[in-house]
């Protein structure tokens, strides 16, 4: 008995299912591909392709001329002043790559770097405390070769570049120029070597394969400018000079990778095939 119950229902069910089947139709593709032809998308615009981060390479180099505003400081109480001076220009190499393998926006910044350093020193004539006590002035400047180290970060956008910069530097001193208020003694203790660090940052204007650079640097020189024993019998004077340097620069594209940079506007040739 339950067998020919259950032979009535399928058999309900493929009758009810009949009129649905018979009313279904069968679309053929090739009817679909027939509105299209080789040249149906002949207008369409390029896609810009997707370039591989960790394959960017950029080579600058560049010349840099700036002004700096230059002192010393003393862990005594001495008294002096800054100075401005634009001896300052050298020639610089940029490299511009990616770090890990996946953030395109770290470069490394060397060169050579001529920069007048220094302070004006400060002699008073009348004891202190003398009512418009009188004073002699003379600029201690040192001529200097410098070899930076900096780390760069960038961010790019428009055909701008922001930069923001982070390192080192080794310095030599060639000459030395007094302005005879010190006694000779002191003068003439001055070191020859020096380092540093480096902060500071910028903007680049890209007229491409030429940029513009607008650069802020504060430098410190972490090492002694004179003998630490040169001014007290028993104290100690530590003395580090420092320079605040507003400079200009301008550097070119040399070579590298295919990387087409952001903040240049791509351009037919620069897609694939």
């Amino acid at each position: 008995m339950k067998k020919i119950l259950s032979a009535a229902i399928i058999l309900l069910v493929g009758f009810s299912l009949t009129p649905q089947l018979a009313n279904a139709q069968i679309v053929d593709t090739l009817d679909i591909m027939k509105e299209f032809d080789e040249f149906s998308f002949r207008g369409a615009n390029p896609v810009n392709p997707i370039k591989d981060s960790s394959k960017i390479r950029e080579h600058y180099i560049g010349v840099k001329w700036g002004m700096g505003l230059n002192s010393v400081y003393f862990s005594q109480d001495i008294e002096r002043e800054s100075f401005v001076s634009g001896k300052n220009f050298g020639i610089f190499y940029t490299y511009y790559h990616t770090l890990w393998g996946s953030m395109p926006n770290f470069g490394i910044e060397t060169g050579i770097q001529f920069s007048e350093i220094g302070f004006t020193a400060i002699k008073y004539l009348d004891p202190e405390g003398t009512p418009d006590r009188r004073s002699e002035k003379g600029k201690e400047s040192f001529q200097s070769i410098m070899l930076p180290l900096v780390s760069q970060f960038k961010i790019d956008f428009w055909r701008m570049r922001l930069l923001m910069n982070l390192g080192c530097f080794a310095s030599y001193k060639m000459s030395y120029k007094s302005g005879g208020v010190w006694r000779e003694e002191i003068a003439k203790t001055y070191k020859k070597g020096g380092y540093g660090i480096i902060g500071g940052g910028g903007m680049a204007f890209l007229f491409h394969p030429f940029e513009l650079h607008l650069e802020v640097n504060y430098r410190y020189n972490l090492s002694n400018v004179y003998d630490k024993e040169a001014f007290y019998d028993n104290v100690w004077v530590s003395s580090h000079s420092s320079q605040l340097l507003f400079s200009v620069g301008l550097f070119m594209r040399i070579g590298g990778s295919s990387y087409v940079n952001p903040a240049n506007k791509p351009t037919k040739s620069s897609y694939k095939k």
